[in-house]
């Protein structure tokens, strides 16, 4: 099991600020990461919401809010933890993507240089 590197999901300068932190070490392996864990967090988040919703015992005012908060809690903690296997796929697909394209741009670069000669 993976240690939780908590950042609460509540602490929008520091998500921002980590996110910055990233875009300046031009990691975009990192980048993606933590956009795919961002996303998962919000899927997981949705799922939760839903099944809350299909329970028998409605809740209303203060505790929803708080169940609410929970459930925020709940979706960032599991996708910290390794999520439910969204994030990781996703990192690579765009990673693939990102590789072909800087791979066809150099390939034309290179054509581009051949005929000039």
């Amino acid at each position: 099991m993976k240690p939780v590197n908590a950042l609460s999901p509540w602490d929008l300068s520091a998500q921002q600020a980590q996110a910055e932190r990233l875009k300046a070490s031009g990691d975009t392996r990192a980048q993606l990461e933590h956009a795919a864990r961002g996303f998962e967090t919000i899927m997981v988040r949705k799922w939760i919401e839903l099944a809350r919703k299909s329970s028998l015992d409605p809740q209303e005012g203060a505790m929803a809010g708080y169940a609410s908060m929970v459930d925020d809690q709940l979706a960032f903690l599991i996708s910290k933890q390794g999520g439910i296997g969204f994030a990781k796929p996703m990192v690579d697909q765009m990673m693939a993507q990102i590789q072909q394209r800087d791979w066809a741009s150099a390939e034309q670069r290179n054509t581009t240089a051949t005929e000039t000669r």
